[in-house]
C-alpha cells in the first residue's frame, strides 16, 4: 500500500545489513559491558513497533478488530493495551491506513495516513498527521494540500511542538520542511542543490537528515539550526549519506556509503559529530547494508544489522540477541527507538534467520 519512491538510496533500511557486532563470531575489542535486558512482547493486536519516548510510551501500528488495514497506535506507559489513533474521515480506520513515525515527551505523535479512493479528498497519496494524545484524532498538518500524487510525511516531533517532514513529490524530487503551530516553513537545500529531505529534531531544534550536493552525483547527510543548512559529510569515498535521529548534544546517528572492493556501495551504521563522521563498524565487515536508527543523550545507539537488531554503547556493538534472557527463544531483528532510559523497542522472531511471525518487543534494562 505504500509507495515507497524516493530518489536518495531506496532500500537502505529494510533488508540486509553489516555490522561487526558481539555475538556474530567477531572478537569487540575489551570494554565495558552493555547492559542486559528483559524482554516484553507487545499484546496480539500490536504488529510493530516505531517508537518509545522518555514516559515510556510507545507508538506502533497494529490493528484492531474490523480495521482492513495497519493503524497507528499509542500504548501508555505501564499500560499493555493500544490505544488506537484515528482521523476524522475515518473514525474506524477501516478504509485507510496510518503509521506513526515519532513521539515526544508529551505524548504527540507524528505521522501519515494513507488516503483510499473512499477517504478523499486526494487519492493514494500519504499526508502528514498530528495525533495530540492516546485516542486522539489525527490532524492533517496542511502541508501541500490537494496536490494528487504527493506523498507528504511528517518524521519528526521534539518536545515544544516543532514537526519535521518530507514531501515526495510528482516528479520524484524530494524537500524538507517544518511545520511549528501553523507556520510551514520550507528548508532550504545546499547551495545549488535541489533536493532535502528531514528525519529527526532535537529539542534545540537541530533538524537532521539528506540532500542532495551541488554535483548532483553525492548525497551527504545534513542538518538545518536556525534554518541554515549545513553538510555532516560522508564516508571518504561515498556517495551517500543520511542522518536519521539526532540527541539533545546535537550527535547524529545514521548511515553512509563506503569505498570500494566487496564494500562498494554498501552502507554502514555511522555516527555524525563535531565535523566528523564515524564508521561504528568492525573493519573486515561489509555483507550488506547497516543502519543506526536512534540515539539517547546518553550516546546509545541502536539500529540493524544483517537482521539483527543491535546496541551502540562503550565504544562496541552487541548483538542484541545476546543480552535478553537466555531461553527466551527470540531473535531481535531490528531496533527501532530507545529512550533516555536506556529503553529499547524493536522487533523479533523467534527463528535465527528472521523468517516466521515476527513480535513487537520492548527491551527495559536490568542493569
Amino acid at each position: 500500500m505504500t509507495r515507497k519512491t524516493f530518489r536518495f538510496r531506496a532500500a537502505a533500511i529494510a533488508g540486509t545489513a553489516a555490522l561487526g557486532i558481539a555475538g556474530t563470531g567477531l572478537v569487540a575489542p575489551a570494554r565495558a559491558a552493555a547492559p542486559h535486558y528483559t524482554l516484553t512482547v507487545g499484546p496480539a493486536a500490536a504488529q510493530r513497533y516505531t517508537g518509545i519516548n522518555d514516559r515510556g510510551d510507545i507508538i506502533g501500528i497494529g490493528q484492531q478488530p474490523g480495521a482492513q488495514n495497519g493503524q497507528a497506535f499509542i500504548i501508555k506507559a505501564g499500560t499493555s493495551t493500544p490505544q488506537f489513533l484515528s482521523t476524522p474521515s475515518d473514525p474506524g480506520n477501516t478504509r485507510q491506513y496510518t503509521e506513526p513515525l515519532a513521539v515526544n515527551n508529551n505524548g504527540v505523535t507524528v505521522g501519515d495516513t494513507y488516503l483510499t479512493p473512499t477517504t478523499g479528498p486526494v487519492l493514494n497519496v500519504h499526508r502528514p498527521t498530528r495525533w495530540d494524545g492516546p485516542g486522539a484524532t489525527g490532524v492533517d498538518l496542511g502541508v501541500d494540500p490537494n496536490k494528487s500524487f504527493f506523498d507528504v510525511r511528517a518524521t519528526g516531533v521534539n518536545d515544544s511542538g516543532l514537526i519535521v517532514g518530507k514531501t515526495l513529490q510528482a516528479d520524484g524530487h524530494t524537500r524538507a520542511w517544518t511545520v511549528n503551530g501553523t507556520t510551514i516553513t520550507q528548508l532550504p537545500p545546499l547551495p545549488g542543490g535541489t533536493e532535502t529531505r528531514a528525519n529527526g529534531v532535537n529539542n534545540n531544534g537541530v533538524v537532521v537528515g539528506a540532500a542532495i550536493a551541488a554535483d548532483k552525483a553525492t548525497i551527504p547527510a545534513v542538518e538545518w539550526v536556525g534554518g541554515e543548512i549545513r553538510s555532516l559529510g560522508i564516508l571518504p569515498g561515498g556517495t551517500y549519506a543520511e542522518a536519521r535521529a539526532v540527541n539533545s548534544a546535537g550527535v547524529a546517528v545514521g548511515q553512509s556509503t563506503v569505498t570500494t572492493g566487496k564494500e562498494l556501495g554498501l552502507s554502514h551504521a555511522v555516527v555524525f559529530s563535531g565535523g566528523n563522521v564515524t564508521d561504528l563498524n568492525v573493519p573486515g565487515t561489509g555483507r550488506g547494508d547497516t543502519v543506526a536508527n536512534a540515539v539517547n543523550d546518553d550516546g546509545t545507539i541502536v539500529g540493524q544489522a544483517v537482521a539483527t537488531g543491535f546496541v551502540y554503547q562503550n565504544g562496541a556493538a552487541t548483538d542484541l540477541s545476546t543480552l535478553i534472557p537466555a531461553g527466551s527463544g527470540f531473535h531481535i531483528l531490528t531496533a527501532t527507538g530507545i529512550n533516555n532510559h536506556g529503553d529499547i523497542v524493536g522487533l523479533a522472531t523467534k527463528t535465527a534467520n528472521g523468517t516466521g511471525t515476527r513480535y513487537p518487543v520492548l527491551l527495559t534494562p536490568t542493569e
